[in-house]
C-alpha cells in the first residue's frame, strides 16, 4: 500500500515580516517608522490636486491607450473580412 503524503497547511498571509529591512538604508527600527510617518503626512494631497494628477495622466497616455485600442480593433476587422 502507498503511504498518504502529510498534507500541507499554509498559514495566511498576515503581512508580517520576519525582520525589519530599515537597516539597509542605515536606520534603526525606531527611525525608520518615524521616516515613514513624516513621508505619510507629506503624501497627502488635497481632491483638486488628485483630480488634477488623474486628468494628466489621461491626458499623456490617452492617445497611447486609443492607438493600441484602435490597432486591435482593425486587426479584428481585417480577420473578420478575410475570414468571413
Amino acid at each position: 500500500m502507498k503511504k498518504k503524503k502529510p498534507k500541507v497547511v499554509y498559514k495566511e498571509d498576515t503581512g508580517e515580516t520576519v525582520y525589519s529591512m530599515a537597516a539597509l538604508n542605515g536606520r534603526t527600527p525606531e527611525q525608520q517608522e518615524e521616516f515613514d510617518r513624516k513621508r505619510k503626512s507629506q503624501l497627502a494631497y488635497t481632491g483638486g490636486e488628485k483630480r488634477a494628477m488623474i486628468k494628466a495622466a489621461f491626458t499623456v497616455y490617452g492617445p497611447a491607450f486609443l492607438c493600441v485600442l484602435g490597432s486591435f480593433l482593425a486587426a479584428a476587422l481585417l480577420l473578420y473580412f478575410f475570414l468571413v
